[in-house]
């Protein structure tokens, strides 16, 4: 998921609802600018803000599935320590090999 277009969503998603309300209210245009530019930057904020939560609670996330892929003996490292068991297997093989030729 790409994270880095909340912030802009949420700010372009406030700007736009404060554009439709000031016009509809006929707001004086300095003014309804004025509060437009507040929004925005208010809403950026919040917008960084809940791109930093969610990208939490999705490392969290991973960080449980991890755990417990561990846990049950189907993990990423567990996968890996038996590959560099076979090529070190493959690699004691080639090791002897050699010392048989040497003879």
């Amino acid at each position: 998921m790409k994270l880095e277009f909340v912030p802009k969503f949420i700010t372009l998603s406030a700007g736009a609802v404060v554009c439709i309300i000031t016009i509809v209210k006929d707001m004086d245009v300095t003014y309804s600018l004025e509060v437009l530019l507040a929004t925005l930057v208010i809403f950026y904020i919040i917008g960084l803000l809940a791109k930093k939560i969610i990208q939490k609670v999705i490392d969290g996330n991973m960080f449980v599935k991890r755990q417990k892929a561990e846990e049950s003996g189907q993990g990423v490292s567990h996968t890996a320590n038996s590959v560099e068991g076979a090529l070190n297997t493959e690699s004691s093989g080639d090791e002897q090999a050699d010392q048989e030729q040497q003879k």
